[in-house]
């Protein structure tokens, strides 16, 4: 192998680099090292033949089968092949008839478009630029105009950086907005507040919390078929209100009405799909925690309404972000970050306890104050398993601090998720 040239890409910028070996015609290789990512461009004439990146994810094989050009067994087998024929793997592909020329080169475009818009950001690192051609590249069954890249790679990055910077600039007014509470809370409905101020009067009976309920008949429905449901267990049917207040307790009555109101709750601004999936996670937790502080000896009717309620910062932020931000990586890392803190501030404006704001508050952090709080690792518990899985989301470290089995946790996992399908039906 013999340098032609070699420097660090502060001082040499790959875009100069390109134009250079394609202004001289250059036959070649060009190696990119930035830290442990090192990525080969080869040259014939001045335009571009093949490219290997070591990196998984971005190599060209990888992007044939992320594209359905190809299945991975045939790409396996083709990748093995080549090798032992010393072929190109492109070469091999089209040989074979894997797949035709046309298609062939519009993904291996596509794929050096992605390696350059990745290199053109680097700002250290080494090059080097060297002859000859490795024999297996020579004579490659693509030429793709090295110009006619650098253009378009820089064009994609500029527009990228524009996009970007209005995201930020969206974010920065949402935040704004949350700074100032210049937003609409979502308002509790008044058959929950009446209901609320039932349970707070000591004077209180089961006469006044059906007195109120009655005048929904789609509720009294709801609340039957879960007093009926798999999850209060054998008991015999109940088939009235009263007998429902009587095996589940006025709290409990409070909240599988609240559970209800909130699921058909309409936020402005918000699509319909995205907001239903909040409300819907947000009642599987419910049913989830509840049964798992039963097991901790701890108040399940709390552990409920907090995995109710858990997530309803996510809908104000939402209905803050522009139309087209709705599905940014950016604004659900900014989501992620303060929505807990927003769920707070709608239960305290919702006249909820210190010790649901508090959870709501905290709900990704079970060990906020340095020790364990069980309340709060119930639905942090429950959180988990219901966005991601049983498998992916289960959090050893809080099971065993609660004191909780996996196959226990497991079956009352599915136990929820068959109450919550049961009760969704109506």
């Amino acid at each position: 192998m013999k340098v032609l040239l070699e420097g660090d890409i502060e001082y040499m910028p790959l875009t100069d680099l390109l134009q250079w070996i394609e202004m001289n015609r250059k036959t070649c290789v060009l190696a990119i090292v930035h830290g442990s990512i090192g990525t080969n461009l080869y040259f014939e004439d001045g335009k571009i033949i093949y490219a290997s990146y070591r990196s998984k994810g971005v190599r060209l094989g990888e992007l044939l089968v992320r594209k359905n050009v190809i299945n991975e067994s045939v790409l396996l087998m083709a990748l093995s092949e080549s090798r032992k024929l010393g072929k190109l793997f492109t070469q091999y592909l089209l040989e074979t008839g894997g797949l035709s020329i046309e298609v062939l080169r519009e993904i291996f475009a596509e794929l050096v478009e992605r390696i350059l818009m990745e290199a053109f950001q680097y700002h250290s690192g080494s090059f080097t630029i060297s002859i000859p051609l490795p024999d297996a590249v020579m004579r490659g069954p693509i030429r793709l105009e090295t110009g006619r890249l650098i253009f378009d790679s820089v064009r994609r990055l500029d527009e990228k950086d524009r996009d970007r910077r209005d995201r930020m600039r969206s974010l920065e007014k949402i935040n704004e907005r949350l700074e100032k509470e210049d937003f609409q809370l979502p308002v509790l409905p008044d058959m929950i507040m009446q209901l609320m101020s039932v349970i707070e009067d000591e004077t209180s009976t089961f006469n006044d919390m059906v007195r109120i309920i009655m005048t929904d008949q789609v509720l009294i429905s709801r609340i039957l078929k879960v007093a009926n449901s798999p999850f209060y267990g054998p008991g015999g049917q109940i088939d009235s209100i009263y007998m429902a207040i009587a095996r589940m307790g006025m709290r409990e009555i409070l909240n599988i009405a609240t559970a209800f109101k909130l699921n058909n709750m309409e936020i402005p601004n918000i699509p319909r799909v995205k907001l239903q999936a909040i409300l819907d996670d947000a009642l599987k937790t419910a049913f989830l925690a509840s049964e798992l502080a039963r097991c901790c000896r701890i108040d399940p009717e709390e552990a409920f309404l907090g995995g109710l309620l858990h997530d309803l910062g996510k809908t104000v932020i939402l209905s803050l972000a522009d139309s087209n931000h709705k599905e940014d990586p950016f604004l659900e890392e900014f989501i992620a970050a303060r929505h807990a803190e927003i769920g707070a501030l709608i239960a305290a404006k919702w006249n909820y306890p210190e010790s649901i704001r508090n959870l709501i508050l905290n709900h990704h952090n079970c060990k906020f104050s340095g020790a364990l709080d069980k309340m709060i690792g119930v639905v942090q518990l429950s959180d988990g398993i219901i966005r991601a899985g049983m498998e992916t989301g289960y959090d050893e470290n809080i099971a065993a601090s609660l004191k909780l089995q996996h196959s226990l946790v497991q079956e009352i996992f599915h136990k929820a998720i068959d109450t919550f399908n049961y009760v969704k039906t109506l």
